[in-house]
Parts: structure tokens; C-alpha cells; sequence
């Protein structure tokens, strides 16, 4: 059974979309109402700014909270239908009132708005098996000019095993050579040492040099 966080995992919320849905904003937090099951059930789901989502079915004939549909080792054929029409609810929210967010870390989402705003380029997911790497492309070349990828730290001799976000970015030898420090700037991870450097996405180097990085690279992708 899912578990309802999974059902926004990679997920975040558009508040527009919320408020279309009929979402209601009371107290910092969204909420919406429906009926299950012929009015039988009274289901309402919440909604907070932290991206946190939580859900209660209520029997309407009792007044009181319906649990049996959450208890998969008990559910029965009713339990069951309860399930569904439950799931079928959330996953219309996720899909009407959601948005993806793959990548997490603040510096990632300022570079993606910059590539879209600049060069109207999105990000594509080209690996089913690594789904929270992606590449963004030249449209005139059809030319990679940034790979965003989710590593361990490790993978770049680090000593951590933490999870971090990076950008390989193109340039020309001379300066990659120049770049490599193995603190800022590592050899590109998976990809030509030559011609590409690796970055992390998080502080340790300003988000300007970046861009200027990435307007070398989107040029050298021609």
C-alpha cells in the first residue's frame, strides 16, 4: 500500500493549482473536502506550506474517523473500495495540484530558472535507471551544454558519503586545467575530463560564476 507522502514524493506544491482545485487556505495551511462511496464517507485532506500532506476519512453515519481502509493485513472487499476511491482522490491532487521537483537544493532550482529564463531550455531525464539526473541542450545544436547530477560526495574523492547535487559544465581544455582544484572545482564525473568540469551545487561556488560558466558552455555547444 502507499503511504500518502509517497504519493508527492518528488512533488511541490502549486498554489495556484490548489486554489483551483477548491482548496481552502485557513490558518496557513490548504484545505479540501469531499464525499466517498455515495456520501457514505467524508474525506479531507490538508495541505501545508512545508509541503506536508496528510489525510482523514470520516464516517458519516458515526461521525467518526475511518482507520480500516490504512490497515492493509485487514482490509476487506469494503476496506477496499474505501482504499480506492481514497488513492483515486490523491492522486488526482497530485496530478492537478503538483509539480515535479527532482532536484532539491536551492542553488539547482536558481540554475534551472536562469537556463529557462535565458535560453528557453528545459531540463530532460534521459535514464530510467538515474531518474534524478538530467541534461539540458542546445535547441539550434541539439548539444548538451549542462548535466545536472544527484552523487555521493564520494564519487568526487570526498570523504563523505552525503548526497549532493552537482553541474558538469563544458570548456575549453586550457581552462579546465586551470579550474581543477579538487575543492571548487572537481574532474567531471562521468563524463571527458578534457572538456568538462564538475560542480557542486552547494555554496561553494557563487552562483555568478556559474551562470558565466554556463553561458561558456551553451556557447561552446554550438
Amino acid at each position: 500500500m502507499r503511504k500518502i507522502k509517497d504519493f508527492i514524493k518528488d512533488k511541490k506544491i502549486n498554489l495556484k493549482r490548489l486554489e483551483e482545485f477548491s482548496f481552502k487556505l485557513i490558518n496557513n495551511s490548504y484545505y479540501y473536502h469531499t464525499f466517498l462511496l455515495k456520501n457514505q464517507f467524508k474525506m479531507i485532506v490538508k495541505i501545508n506550506l512545508d509541503n506536508s500532506i496528510f489525510a482523514e476519512i470520516i464516517d458519516t453515519e458515526t461521525n467518526e474517523p475511518y482507520v480500516l481502509h490504512l490497515l492493509e493485513m485487514k482490509r476487506s472487499g469494503y476496506s477496499e473500495k474505501v482504499y480506492k476511491a481514497y488513492s483515486q482522490i490523491l492522486e488526482k491532487i497530485q496530478k492537478e495540484c503538483f509539480e515535479d521537483e527532482i532536484f532539491k537544493a536551492n542553488y539547482t532550482k536558481e540554475i534551472i530558472t536562469y537556463v529557462k529564463n535565458k535560453y528557453g531550455d528545459e531540463l530532460e531525464f534521459l535514464w530510467e535507471k538515474s531518474p534524478k539526473n538530467a541534461v539540458i541542450r542546445r535547441k539550434s545544436s541539439n548539444k548538451w551544454y549542462a548535466v545536472i547530477l544527484t552523487i555521493s560526495k564520494r564519487k568526487l574523492n570526498l570523504d563523505s558519503d552525503e548526497i549532493i547535487e552537482v553541474i558538469n559544465l563544458h570548456n575549453i581544455t586550457e581552462e579546465i586545467k586551470k579550474l581543477i582544484d579538487y575543492k571548487k572545482y572537481f574532474p567531471a564525473y562521468h563524463m571527458s575530463k578534457k572538456h568538462w568540469c564538475t560542480i557542486c551545487l552547494d555554496g561553494t561556488v557563487e552562483l555568478k560564476k556559474i551562470y558565466r560558466m554556463i553561458d561558456i558552455s551553451y556557447e561552446l555547444a554550438k
